[in-house]
């Protein structure tokens, strides 16, 4: 795979940007016209202009003499479009993890890792935490006490964690096994997997294992770095087109349930973006603790429910399947389909309590085997309720099979997906594990073709940053990754609709993703139609983002309006 551009000349942009203003907090809701331009209400039906009262959508095609009292958005020949939502993200722990740690995105063995963590430890205290995040390997489970020596060498006593791109995988020093107490004879968590070689923890934990040591690294997370890194983040969304994302705040056997965070920086005028956030959980006793989060939307920051992974890693060979990989397994399943791991793990009854309290749960499936299991999971809730009353996302989808995918639309909506087409081209390694099925993993142009809902994402920080604005994303499911043969290509229409109103879906909120009467006035502007565009033209800076607009508010300004608005 390429080696990505550095993260740290994104932090800089952000840093130094203007363009990002106030949030809803401390920003006025009058009445605004918007005008003279190509405005969509939503993948495809265009209006004349737009009427927008105290952040929602009051009327268009209006005759502006009777509207004096509106402030007039002179879109000058741009574009609008309903704002675009990144369904699937992480930008709450990442935030914190570049902001303070090592950019190890490129970094493929051990000996890239020491070179960066070389510059990383210069000048830090003998016994600060040294964190970062980004690196990918071929095999994780070839990692040796060779490379962990490696690590500690450069890294001394100082307690290290550093996560992979993928959110799956990480590596520990000595000194981090030596604060969590961590043996080779520990209990591992279903579906996690630690290094082990001549007996000794070689400091690789996979999956669900990550939780081991996660109690006592999370302890010395700074508060104040974990908002600036995640007001960063926030803010580069915004300026990339983003109006909303939904963040899953943690990863297998990790949780960063940090919501706080958002309310402070809304309260304070300084969220330029609405966020869905939801609450992993790892077993049954868990759904309890995720229900507190009911009830405590704010403006900005609407909880969504729970997410679950019920496998591994697609790129790290571990979508559980029900048939067998190149490296001899059928994957890394996370729950259980029955009690035989106790009832705390039995997907069945955490889905059966999760609709107890009307909760949305998104799932983590990349194989065929754990797609199938959350479906059976939710046929049991709907032949002992008689319905399915939440809104379940399933992430990713690798390997669907046809008659999954008509499980799904069967569901009638209650069922959902979010996908990532910029996956396409980054994960373009994945037949060391599956062979020739990896040219079929991804079938998002028959997912949507079927009449399923798909929102669109990046799941950064698996997508490295220049994959993640919305263009770069549109020009790669528009080409299919470069490979139309493999990935059949989606249309602008496609994509334009995932990011809208599929993307939506998966929050559990009707009154985004379209700018219907009564829906809020989120948007994105860019300098030209994006139906306009040829294939090949999508890219990160073009079409421009001009601005965004989160009901009715301005949150991002390139500075290009000329008129209208809120400079």
């Amino acid at each position: 795979m390429k080696r990505f551009f550095s993260f740290f000349c994104i932090l800089l942009t952000m840093a130094t940007s203007s363009g990002v203003l106030q949030g809803l907090a401390s920003a006025d809701s009058g009445l605004k016209l918007f005008t003279n331009g190509s405005i969509y209400i939503d993948a495809d039906q265009k209006v004349q202009n737009l009427l927008i009262r105290s952040g929602s959508v009051e009327a268009y095609n209006i005759d502006p003499s009777s509207y004096k009292d509106a402030e007039i958005v002179d879109l000058n020949g741009s574009s609008a479009y309903p704002g675009f939502n990144d369904s699937h993200v992480h930008l709450a722990e990442t935030g914190y993890f570049f902001h303070v740690g090592a950019n190890l995105i490129g970094c493929k063995n051990a000996d890239d890792i020491v070179k960066v963590l070389e510059e990383k430890v210069k000048g830090l205290p003998a016994d600060a935490t040294v964190f970062g995040g980004g690196f990918s390997l071929r095999d994780y489970d070839k990692w040796t006490l060779e490379d962990l020596a490696k690590i500690d060498k450069v890294t001394g006593d100082r307690p290290v964690f550093l996560a992979d791109k993928l959110g799956h995988n990480a590596i520990i020093n000595s000194a981090t096994i030596k604060l969590s107490g961590m043996t080779a004879a520990a209990n591992i968590p279903l579906g996690g997997k630690m290094g082990i070689e001549n007996g000794r923890l070689t400091g690789m934990l996979r999956e669900s294992a990550m939780i081991l040591p996660w109690d006592s690294i999370s302890m010395l997370f700074n508060k104040k770095d974990m908002k600036d890194g995640a007001k960063l983040l926030a803010q580069n969304w915004a300026s990339k087109g983003y109006t909303g994302i939904v963040d899953l705040m943690g990863g297998p056997g990790v949780r960063y349930m940090h919501p706080e965070i958002f309310w402070e920086l809304e309260k304070e005028g300084k969220l330029p973006l609405r966020v869905n956030y939801c609450y992993t959980i790892f077993n049954l006793g868990d759904v309890d603790d995720a229900a507190k989060y009911i009830g405590k939307d704010t403006g900005q920051t609407h909880f969504v429910g729970c997410k679950i992974f019920v496998d591994g890693a697609f790129a790290g060979g571990q979508a559980w399947t029900t048939w067998q990989n190149l490296q001899g397994g059928h994957g890394l399943q996370e729950t259980y389909t029955d009690d035989i791991g106790g009832p705390g793990l039995n997907l069945n009854r955490i889905v059966a309590k999760v609709e107890e309290y009307g909760m949305n749960m998104h799932y983590h499936t990349q194989g065929d085997r754990a797609i199938g299991s959350v479906l059976d999971a939710l046929d049991k809730v709907r032949a002992e309720k008689g319905e399915i009353k939440g809104v379940h996302t399933l992430i990713h989808l690798a390997f669907p099979t046809d008659e999954q995918i008509a499980r799904i639309k069967g569901f009638n909506g209650h069922v959902v997906t979010t996908v990532q087409p910029g996956f396409w081209p980054i994960e373009d390694d994945t037949a060391y594990y599956y062979g020739d099925r990896a040219a079929r993993a991804y079938p998002v142009k028959k997912l949507i073709d079927s009449g399923v809902s798909a929102g669109m994402s990046t799941d950064f920080s698996v997508s490295p940053p220049q994959y993640t604005p919305p263009t770069v994303v549109m020009g790669v499911a528009v080409t299919g990754g470069g490979n139309p043969a493999m990935h059949p290509p989606l249309t602008v229409k496609d994509v334009i609709k995932g990011f809208g109103e599929g993307s939506a879906r998966t929050t559990g909120k009707n009154d985004v993703g379209k700018l219907y009467v009564g829906y809020k006035g989120d948007m994105v502007i860019f300098d030209q139609d994006l139906y306009n565009v040829s294939k090949e033209a999508f890219s990160q800076a073009n079409p421009k983002v001009l601005a965004t607009y989160v009901g009715g508010i301005k949150m991002y300004d390139a500075e290009d309006l000329k008129k209208g608005g809120r400079k």
